[in-house]
């Protein structure tokens, strides 16, 4: 019998989780995964820390805990798996079971078949529509790249002023960041609020917070970024204010990539992203998707949602590497959408519906607010601020927000 032959198209969190999972339960397949960018496995939850300084080894966003770096010769040696970067998968024909790619650096195409295909292409981060997007100094913080960008943005010294657009969780994380460095910085928010997970009071207790560190600006979009000689000088809200700056990070989310699914005629759902069912099968029994190109479903609401997490994408692909190899034996029964971040001395997190998520969904529910010490004064407790919302038909499922103000 012929061995397996699988063909992984990302590099990042869950493609090489589906790919090593899939090795550990076939020792003869034959696994091929492509990425397009030069890196592989990137820790990209540390990209902020390293921009920020907490770290000066670039490499400690490539390595195993035990300090190797996981390129391809380290796929091929450890795990006997080919991995080529730099190197486009530019069709799916699924008649033929074939993926055409495009070597990046060299131009060499070639045709590689497979018996299962996995896809990981992962999210392209948003950037507005407006004037002056093409200029120098505007950036996001999706790709190591762009990690390597803003650290030597920080190393350099040069930039004295930014703009961070987006007030989610990169957007903070990088303020932060860029804080750090000593650049003054403005944080622009579309919405009303930020963190737009959390309800309203907590996230007011978040920006009251941030603006001890920054300017924050709410309910203003950027109208346009302004320059001279190509390179970015300010940005222009939309009424009319100007933020002179050498950097603008945008931050306002990602879209799934889903143009290779798309095009080969799988389903996409409403949110945009991949569908499948919960063994991450796509309409093709032989083709898987998982991470951020997804829609996966929400357990609460029992609702597809987009969640963009790299812990999910790491379950993910540990899911379709099982079921690759040994059928559908695994599955993947969705997410409440669990989520922290550390922004200088305090730390917020989430899991499950906020109140305001909860009225929209129709439940029934309670909700409590507590705002205490987390331990005894004299053991150094900190301010922990906690609101619950509870369903009351179905206690199980609960959901709490948590503001910390102090060490995390």
């Amino acid at each position: 019998m012929a061995n397996k032959r699988i063909i992984v198209i990302g590099g990042s969190a869950a493609g090489p989780k589906a790919a090593a999972k899939a090795r550990r339960m076939d020792e003869f397949a034959e696994i091929t995964m492509f990425q397009k960018a030069p890196d592989l496995s990137m820790a990209s939850c540390g990209f902020p820390y390293y921009v920020g300084g907490f770290f000066d080894d670039r490499n400690k966003l490539l390595c195993t805990p035990t300090g190797v770096v996981r390129d391809p010769k380290f796929y091929w040696n450890a795990k006997g798996i080919v991995a080529k970067v730099n190197t486009e998968v530019t069709r799916i024909d699924r008649k033929k079971k074939v993926v055409e790619y495009t070597n990046l650096e060299t131009g060499e195409k070639g045709t590689q078949e497979y018996d299962k295909l996995v896809i990981t292409t992962g999210a392209t981060p948003n950037m507005p529509p407006i004037p002056g997007v093409e200029l120098e100094g505007i950036t996001t913080l999706q790709s190591m790249q762009d990690a390597d960008y803003l650290r030597k943005v920080r190393d350099d010294g040069h930039i004295k002023k930014a703009v961070v657009i987006g007030g989610g969780l990169i957007g903070i994380e990088t303020l932060e960041a860029l804080h750090l460095a000593g650049i003054e910085l403005t944080l622009v928010e579309l919405l009303p609020q930020l963190l737009t997970f959390l309800d309203w009071k907590m996230a007011k207790l978040v920006e009251n917070y941030l603006k001890t560190k920054a300017n924050v600006i709410t309910k203003n979009g950027v109208a346009e970024f302004i320059g001279e000689n190509g390179k970015l000088t300010a940005v222009k809200l939309q009424n009319g204010t100007e933020i002179p700056c050498q950097l603008a990070v945008v931050a306002i989310g990602v879209r799934p990539n889903v143009r290779l699914a798309k095009e080969a005629g799988l389903n996409i759902g409403s949110l945009g992203g991949i569908t499948t069912n919960e063994f991450m099968q796509t309409n093709d029994p032989d083709i898987y998707a998982a991470g951020d190109c997804c829609e996966i479903r929400n357990i609460i609401t029992g609702k597809n949602v987009l969640a963009p997490y790299g812990d999910l994408a790491n379950l993910q692909g540990r899911v379709v590497g099982e079921n690759i190899i040994d059928g559908n034996i695994a599955k993947f029964p969705g997410t409440i959408q669990t989520g922290i971040c550390k922004f200088f001395d305090y730390a917020v997190g989430i899991t499950g519906l906020s109140e305001e998520k909860a009225k929209e969904a129709g439940f029934d529910y309670e909700r409590v607010l507590n705002a205490s010490p987390d331990k005894p004064g004299f053991m150094n407790g900190q301010l922990l601020i906690t609101k619950l919302v509870v369903d009351k038909k179905r206690p199980q499922n609960s959901r709490s927000t948590m503001f910390r103000p102090g060490r995390c």
